[in-house]
């Protein structure tokens, strides 16, 4: 999926920057944005494929608690979070755990299949989130196409090192080339946002999306999930707003 809906936005970023015309110093915010490109690959990978094997709200949600990350390098850095933001973090943990288990009888409680790789997913996009706000500093766009650089080279690499041949049909292309647009479209949206706006906030506004998820999944895939399960979303979401504040 991703050897189809990345490389193809690649060149559509390039020739918006062409077309821009914005000139551009090198600097370490090529690093950055390579960085992102390759932790958001991570995410992307990992999120996917726990979807496919796993449930896909809980693997989403947990994909989505990411915004955490940008707290605590902030916490790091000398930053202070509010006793809110403390709380968010304690809500969203405690959304994680309820989600992480299936404890319906039949289930036995075991490890909802996907949570490890969601929990990758949410390391990777927290990264992300960081990475890509030091390579939007001098124009998003251009912090954009180098994040899309990283990812699709790495993506390049991984193909020619495992030799993978690629098995889509062509009715799939148009829907995976639409999933690449969208994708490369929210980076821009984000890189943009990131520059007026403070990144705890635009983070967790960002990471809001497993609303949509969560209602997909329920009316297309009819996935039914436990109370605590459902809870645990509730926390969850909470939690990344309690840390917006």
């Amino acid at each position: 999926m991703l050897f189809v809906s990345q490389p193809p936005t690649l060149l559509l970023i390039a020739a918006i920057v062409i077309i821009r015309g914005v000139p551009i110093a090198p600097g370490p915010w090529i690093v950055a944005g390579v960085v992102a490109g390759l932790v958001g690959l991570v995410g992307l990978s990992a999120a996917y494929r726990g979807m496919a094997i796993g449930v896909v709200s809980v693997v989403s949600t947990i994909a989505a608690t990411g915004p955490v990350v940008p707290i605590i390098v902030g916490l790091l850095l000398g930053e202070r979070p509010s006793v809110l933001q403390f709380g968010g973090i304690v809500v969203t943990l405690a959304g994680i755990a309820l989600l992480a288990f299936d404890r319906r009888p039949q289930a036995g409680g075991k490890l909802v299949p996907g949570v490890g790789l969601a929990l990758l997913a949410a390391l990777a996009f927290g990264v992300f989130l960081v990475a890509i706000r030091y390579a939007s500093r001098p124009d998003p766009v251009w912090g954009v196409l180098a994040t899309r650089t990283g990812s699709v080279l790495a993506l390049l690499l991984l193909g020619l090192a495992f030799r993978s041949r690629l098995k889509v049909g062509r009715a799939d292309v148009p829907s995976l080339f639409a999933v690449g647009v969208l994708d490369v479209s929210a980076d821009v949206f984000f890189a943009f946002a990131t520059t007026v706006g403070l990144l705890s906030i635009v983070s967790i506004l960002s990471s809001l999306y497993p609303v949509a998820t969560v209602i997909l999944a329920r009316i297309v895939l009819g996935e039914r999930m436990a109370r605590l399960q459902q809870l645990g979303i509730v926390l969850a979401l909470a939690g990344v707003l309690l840390i917006s504040i």
